[in-house]
């Protein structure tokens, strides 16, 4: 499927971050997110259960990422995670068919697909990776925003 242009509201989610570079993220994703599938049964208020992974910021070569659910609301926080909103806002959505491992080409496939079209992207790459199924992934990629773009740009 190609992406395209949505609009999606804020989402409250409970998970697990780490910062690291790409390849650190890489080679701990497996064991982060078998970690985070035995604590989730803690996490109260889920909302479909999908899991996600979220890049929430890049600053250089490090990056931010949270191994998340999403919840209806925040009673408690399972120890050592915490809890975040994802922001409402417009992003280029992927539905995405293969392996997790290949996930990163739906991405890849994202940045060629808003080049082509003009579209710029969030420059912190804050993205996001919903498993669906083993098969089964839904890809999203913030807009870049204007507003704080010409504020960055300013200071």
């Amino acid at each position: 499927m190609n992406p395209k242009l949505v609009d999606v509201r804020a989402v409250t989610v409970v998970g697990y971050e780490m910062s690291g570079t790409q390849k650190e993220i890489e080679a701990m994703r497996p064991e982060w997110k078998k970690r985070f599938l035995e604590a989730a049964s803690q996490i109260p208020g889920q909302t479909d259960g999908y899991l996600m992974d979220i890049c929430l910021k890049r600053s250089g070569q490090l990056y931010t990422h949270c191994i998340a659910m999403e919840v209806n609301h925040i009673d408690i926080i399972p120890s050592g995670m915490s809890s975040l909103t994802v922001p409402a806002g417009s992003y280029v959505l992927l539905e995405f068919s293969g392996e997790s491992k290949d996930v990163k080409y739906g991405f890849r496939s994202i940045l060629s697909w808003a080049r082509e079209h003009k579209i710029r992207l969030d420059a912190n790459e804050f993205r996001i990776h919903v498993t669906v199924s083993d098969i089964e992934h839904q890809l999203y990629w913030r807009l870049a925003d204007k507003k704080s773009e010409a504020i960055e740009e300013a200071v």
